[in-house]
């Protein structure tokens, strides 16, 4: 009340009636109501039902491997890898490395699964458990784009916190010997 009496002076507070009082709270909380409720509030993504149109729309793709490099390389890996490895192909971060279960805030959970959920490893080597033991992507000539640079970061930096080995190939460079190279690495493990 001396709040009101400071800022408004002492004869407005004194002509107002308690009525008065309580219609300006009733207006202050229906203004913070539809103020808060003007806030889009966080809702998890769902999957909405699809139609036969929808379908429709999609069909397959004729190879996994975006270009030809891609395929020569699968190739190499899949003659050097050693007896007890696999070598996946177009694996997605999303499947090789999780948000972390702890984080509870839904909102926050969802935008840190959004920095993962769209992006691939171009392959992926796993042992009989399926045990990821190392990614490896193949660096062509768009990857010294800045937004390359930065998509090219994030893969580093989430690979190094998950403790997977990620090996960076060049087009370019002497493909069979890079598997071997690698192969040398995954015989350690």
């Amino acid at each position: 009340m001396t709040l009101i009496a400071n800022l408004f002076g002492d004869n407005l507070v004194a002509s107002m009636q308690n009525s008065e009082w309580a219609g300006l709270a009733l207006i202050i909380v229906v203004l913070v109501y539809f103020w808060r409720k003007r806030r889009p509030s966080f809702r998890t993504p769902q999957t909405k039902p699809a139609s036969e149109a929808t379908f429709r729309s999609f069909e397959r793709v004729p190879s996994l491997f975006v270009n030809s490099p891609e395929r020569t390389f699968f190739h190499c890996l899949n003659k050097e890898i050693p007896e007890g490895f696999y070598v996946m192909s177009k694996v997605r971060l999303e499947d090789i490395i999780r948000v972390k279960p702890g984080i509870r805030n839904k909102e926050i959970y969802w935008k840190l699964r959004q920095r993962v959920n769209s992006r691939h490893v171009d392959f992926l080597i796993i042992n009989k458990q399926g045990r990821p033991v190392m990614a490896v992507e193949l660096d062509g000539p768009g990857h010294h784009r800045p937004e390359s640079k930065n998509a090219d970061d994030l893969k580093n930096g989430l690979f190094k916190q998950a403790g997977i080995p990620l090996s960076r190939v060049i087009v370019g460079e002497n493909f069979s010997l890079a598997a071997k190279k690698i192969s040398e690495f995954v015989k350690e493990t």
